[in-house]
């Protein structure tokens, strides 16, 4: 149905600490391999385990053809950015995008990127800026050299994700629009103008929140870990300053609570907030309550980058969600006015056909037509 390109993807997951081995052999798109390490994508135990993986695969693979391979590597490993100039001749346009990225990236040497145009008024042009280092790049392209896999590409996950939208939805290609992909555990987010990946989010969680029996609270979907470590080590350097004389003084207010020094007593400040929605009685309605999490970071994430919006009048939201929970596309538009964006399926045909399942794995699906769909967003 589509021309791939490539028959091999391997995807870094920082999250799960996994490195998949993906393969299309003849539009069968199957897991092959799957590697653990630990630590931080591009770290010695990374490196070790990605090269073990790579001699495994091709071994493995031998009996289909020579692997050509695309890397999917996490969001964050990848700047995405916008630079604004004067708009003037076309070559000094370009002189000026090259100076501004150097002025806000001082290590622009270090950096492989491109630049592509967005809009433009009769003052100012607007350049999108995506990028990643260099030696991320070298040391993937060693890997596979040394193991006689042909990297063909590397990206980033939110441009595969939108690539598989992609497949399925011609008005992304050329159009400007906010990707979502809700999947079990996560929600990614990805803001596409002219087919383009300009900018990229994602959640901790996904469709497993869509309780139909109970109201999910959002202070347990977060890892709050490392917020919780600040707020003790603050308390312990408060119960140091009473112990060196500021009796009865306060020393700050951390997490909602008031903190006294000298032994002070800690008196809790948290305030709830009224419900103002009335509780669901069936089903559909704890389903409708638990997405409107979802909803709020989407709305919020729109109007939380006003310059990536600004460039395209972003009006869709174009959301990938497993069938049973279609009947959410009315009840969230009926708010469509007052929300500022219509949310529409990625793929509005019959999902009893092939498209089921790759939609289930959009970005996995996605990853396979990147060389179709994303070459902005190639490196």
């Amino acid at each position: 149905m589509f021309d791939a390109g490539v028959n091999t993807v391997i995807s870094i997951d920082a999250e799960g600490e996994v490195i998949r081995f993906y393969a299309d052999n003849m539009n069968r798109r199957q897991l092959q391999l799957e590697v653990n390490y630990k630590g931080r994508p591009f770290g010695e135990d990374f490196c070790q385990k990605l090269d073990q993986a790579l001699k495994s695969y091709q071994q493995k693979s031998r009996a289909m053809a020579a692997p050509k391979a695309a890397i999917v590597l996490p969001d964050h490993l990848f700047l995405m950015d916008t630079v604004n100039v004067p708009t003037i001749g076309k070559k000094a346009m370009e002189n000026a995008v090259e100076v501004g990225i150097g002025a806000i990236y001082k290590n622009k040497r270090d950096l492989h990127y491109r630049w592509f145009p967005l809009s433009q008024t009769k003052q100012f042009a607007t350049f999108g800026v995506v990028g990643v280092r260099k030696d991320v790049l070298d040391k993937l392209q060693d890997l596979c050299n040394a193991n006689q896999v042909s990297l063909q590409i590397v990206s980033f996950a939110a441009n595969a994700m939108a690539c598989g939208a992609m497949a399925y939805n011609a008005k992304l290609r050329n159009g400007t629009g906010l990707v979502l992909d809700v999947q079990e555990n996560t929600c990614r987010f990805a803001f596409v103008n002219k087919g383009r990946v300009v900018g990229a989010y994602h959640l901790p969680f996904g469709d497993t929140v869509l309780s139909d029996a109970k109201l999910i609270s959002e202070d347990l979907l977060f890892d709050h870990s490392s917020a919780e470590l600040l707020v003790r080590t603050a308390r312990d350097k408060a119960k140091v300053k009473s112990v060196a004389g500021l009796s009865g003084e306060s020393v700050g207010a951390l997490d909602g609570e008031e903190v006294l020094a000298a032994g002070g007593r800690k008196t809790p400040k948290r305030a709830t907030k009224p419900r103002l929605r009335e509780m669901p009685t069936e089903p559909q309605g704890f389903i409708y309550e638990n997405f409107r999490i979802i909803l709020k970071w989407t709305l919020n994430l729109l109007q939380s980058n006003p310059t990536i919006a600004a460039q395209g009048d972003i009006d869709t939201v174009y959301m990938n969600i497993a069938p049973e929970y279609n009947f959410l596309f009315d009840k969230i538009n009926e708010e469509a006015k007052e929300n500022g964006v219509t949310f529409v399926p990625v793929f509005s045909g019959n999902r009893q056909t092939a498209a089921e399942k790759d939609l289930r794995e959009l970005e996995m699906f996605g990853s396979f037509q990147m060389k179709q769909f994303g070459k902005y967003n190639n490196f």
